[in-house]
């Protein structure tokens, strides 16, 4: 009889907390909203270099993350094109290289055909690299004006006595 006795009064408790807890999350005295994390402008250093957030990041690839968050189809275009460029131009140039390695000495190439294959194999290397670091600009640039365009935002919220309260807003600049 007490086994029964405990065991319902804890089936109680656990029902009445958990109750008290789901009630707790939807009132708005204890839930506290998180903040939203807005996106910052990406400045582009004298050095070339890439701040996010007044941070200079280690690389143009960083820069993925805040285009995926403004999930925009042009900056996602040219970032894409300047990862493609790139990856490209390294694989073009490396490809010489990798012949000489493999033909080795006795496949009778001239030491002119080796140094003209090499010379042009780092300027596809460079010219890739700018290409696809203009590309990169390009996303930055367009990034930048996408943050800075007007936002209108519309909010409908439910008041104590169950109205709802119609809110508008338009928001014109850069970051906070």
């Amino acid at each position: 009889m007490k086994k029964y006795l405990i065991c319902t009064y804890l089936l109680l408790f656990s029902t009445f907390y958990q109750a008290i807890a789901q009630t707790r999350k939807s009132d708005s005295l204890f839930y506290q909203p998180f903040e939203t994390i807005h996106l910052k402008p990406i400045v582009i250093g004298a050095n070339g270099r890439y701040y996010y957030g007044g941070q200079r990041l280690r690389s143009s690839y960083s820069l993925e993350i805040p285009f995926a968050d403004l999930n925009d189809d042009q900056v996602n275009r040219y970032f894409k094109n300047s990862r493609t460029i790139r990856t490209l131009g390294s694989v073009v140039a490396a490809l010489p290289t990798i012949y000489f390695l493999i033909a080795g000495r006795n496949s009778g190439i001239s030491r002119q055909t080796f140094w003209t294959t090499y010379f042009a194999s780092i300027g596809v290397s460079l010219a890739s690299n700018l290409v696809a670091n203009g590309q990169m600009r390009k996303a930055v640039n367009t990034y930048n004006l996408r943050l800075a365009r007007p936002r209108v935002g519309l909010s409908v919220q439910e008041t104590a006595n169950n109205r709802l309260v119609v809110g508008l807003s338009m928001r014109v600049g850069v970051g906070r």
